[in-house]
């Protein structure tokens, strides 16, 4: 019995048509953005984009704005080479097409605050506001999976020997945002792009960038807090205390940790950033919870948060109650000690009211 095409189903392969038209239409060159911080998922897709558009003569580049800090992140840079360009050396007027993956235009590390892209591939549940451009949405679990049916639909295929790094690096993308396959969220497109992914990977390389090296920091950090977690009926939330930007990621390995806990269904993990803005990661098992309704609630009205099925994250300036690095260590214990206990409460206030 052959099952009928779904409605949804023709919706998504009318907008992959309209990019695949965008692609042969011959630009020139095309900036590729993502989120600050790039993780694997952005990164992946970023690289799947570029070599695209390079099967039809055109060439991209690839910009990131925010510390790529992550050890994960950094060994995925480190051994496959995306060729990725600081913000900074972006000039419009290079460009005729301008795309962000992995993200909203609101989301995005854009160029001296310009959110003016012609295209936003993406599969978080966040909309863009006032955005005229193609929209590129599947509700895939993952962007990798995402650019791969681009991939697919232009008939494009992989060579074993000249490209097992962007085959690497998407199904780095897939495995971190899917949690091996395994989330909520995870999609057909995701199975399908593994499965004909997986003969052109480079298998060393997928597995040194997945089975990466936790710094020693974060490993005594985690240990520390894990001591000092409240928990309230199945919601657990803990402060990581101030720290610098390069381990700003150990907050979501965190939140990753204790959602395993047996008593802890949804985990709120924050901390204090390079002493300027408050960071914080959720994650979720709870079916009445909504990790990017969550972080949006957490941002508040000048803050910024969002996320996906079953995790998010959020953030908000300090502004003048900001701490400078020279400040006394007693101040500073003394301040965390503050901001600690208000933004705890504030956490399970706002769940309760939700």
């Amino acid at each position: 019995m052959q099952v009928s095409e779904s409605a949804q189903d023709r919706a998504d392969l009318a907008v992959l048509d309209k990019f695949c038209e965008v692609v042969r239409s011959g630009h020139k060159r095309v900036a590729i953005f993502t989120h600050p911080h790039p993780d694997p998922d952005a990164i992946g897709s970023m690289m799947g984009l570029k070599w695209l558009f390079g099967k039809f003569g055109t060439n991209a580049d690839l910009f990131y704005t925010g510390a790529i800090s992550h050890p994960q992140n950094r060994s995925m840079v480190n051994l496959l080479d995306p060729e990725l360009r600081p913000i900074d050396s972006f000039v419009s007027s290079t460009y005729s097409l301008r795309i962000t993956v992995d993200c909203i235009p609101e989301n995005a590390g854009c160029p001296d605050g310009d959110c003016q892209f012609d295209i936003v591939v993406d599969h978080h549940k966040d909309f863009p506001r006032n955005f005229e451009g193609l929209y590129i949405n599947l509700k895939a679990g993952s962007a990798c999976a995402t650019i791969f049916s681009m991939i697919e639909r232009l008939g494009m295929e992989f060579n074993e020997e000249s490209d097992a790094r962007v085959v690497t690096g998407m199904m780095v993308g897939i495995t971190t945002d899917t949690e091996f396959l395994m989330s909520d969220d995870c999609s057909s497109y995701e199975f399908n792009a593994w499965s004909s992914l997986f003969p052109f990977r480079d298998p060393i390389l997928l597995k040194q960038i997945v089975n990466f090296e936790r710094p020693k920091f974060w490993t005594e950090s985690k240990a520390f807090a894990s001591s000092r977690v409240t928990i309230e009926e199945s919601v657990g939330v803990v402060g990581m205390g101030i720290i610098p930007s390069k381990h700003r990621d150990m907050i979501a390995d965190m939140a990753d940790e204790m959602v395993t806990w047996e008593d802890i269904n949804t985990a709120v993990v924050f901390a204090i950033v390079d002493g300027n803005r408050l960071e914080g990661s959720v994650r979720t098992k709870a079916s009445s919870v909504s990790a990017p309704a969550l972080c949006q609630d957490l941002a508040g009205k000048f803050g910024r948060g969002g996320g996906k099925l079953g995790k998010g994250a959020y953030r908000y300036d300090l502004a003048g109650a900001s701490l400078d690095e020279d400040e006394d260590e007693d101040i500073k214990k003394k301040a965390w000690e503050l901001f600690e206990d208000k933004e705890t409460r504030r956490v399970f206030r706002t769940i309760r009211n939700k």
